[in-house]
């Protein structure tokens, strides 16, 4: 499992450790390394969610949650004086180690300072009354020119065609050259999604896309193969799966049949 943090543990570093081939299915270990902010005693990590496909067939898969017991490292305690003049002590913690704040005061400028300051505000001074002067100037002794430019926008579906052809040329698939082809074919869709519907359909996560295309696509069948489509590009992208070739191919080509069934109609 990669990428995964928490509120309590956060991921510094995921690395492989080793990676076999058993009847055809990789099977890879990835080490993580955590570090944690959180109070002494027994905490939870996870449980961690992922998915796999065998024979074309995506199955979930949930864990059990991995029980780590935080221990504070900091130990024994640290005198100073405190607020009244009076020497206290104080123990060190992981999470409560608060030290006193001494000697502090209103901070005064220097002459200098408030002589760098005062300069500012005269140049910024008169900077706008040029600024004003050459307006005014401007408005007098030029007739204003407005200059009506007309802004053709390109349809999404043009733009989504285009993407999609130039994603074919690159010949990824023939090459091996699967997480960049899932990468993109991915954003496509999203780029697509946002520009045909009017909303940040490449900002979003998975699972919230899934949620939002609802409100704008009423045909099962899209909705369905949309799904599987993000969802496998997703794991080739970040999970290291590997998927069959044809699989990403028939991805392709249903992109096609998103973009040409969602194409708006243009006069």
């Amino acid at each position: 499992i990669q990428n995964y943090s928490s509120e309590d543990f956060e991921l510094i570093r995921s690395s492989p450790e080793s990676k076999n081939e058993l009847d055809g299915t990789t099977i890879e270990a990835i080490s993580n390394e955590y570090i944690t902010f959180a109070a002494a005693g027994e905490h939870f990590l996870g449980p961690f969610k992922f998915s796999y496909v065998i024979n074309e067939e995506t199955n979930n898969y949930t864990t059990d949650s991995i029980k780590v017991v935080v221990h504070s490292i900091l130990k024994g305690s640290v005198s100073y004086i405190d607020s009244t003049g009076k020497q206290a002590v104080m123990p060190l913690d992981s999470l409560k180690m608060i030290l006193p704040i001494k000697d502090i005061v209103e901070y005064k400028l220097s002459a200098t300072e408030k002589k760098y300051i005062v300069s500012f505000f005269l140049l910024l001074i008169v900077v706008i009354v040029l600024i004003y002067l050459f307006l005014k100037r401007k408005k007098n002794g030029n007739e204003a020119i407005e200059q009506v430019e007309k802004i053709i926008k390109i349809p999404a579906h043009v733009i989504a065609y285009e993407k999609l052809e130039e994603l074919k040329k690159k010949n990824y698939l023939q090459k091996g050259i699967y997480k960049e082809f899932a990468a993109e074919l991915s954003l496509i869709t999203r780029v697509f999604l946002e520009d045909r519907f009017d909303f940040p359909a490449a900002e979003l996560p998975t699972d919230e896309l899934k949620e939002k295309i609802i409100n704008y696509i009423e045909n099962e069948g899209i909705l369905k193969g949309m799904d599987e489509l993000l969802e496998i590009t997703d794991f080739v992208k970040f999970a290291k799966f590997i998927p069959l070739e044809a699989e990403l191919k028939s991805f392709l080509e249903f992109t096609y049949e998103i973009v040409d069934e969602l194409k708006e109609n243009v006069n």
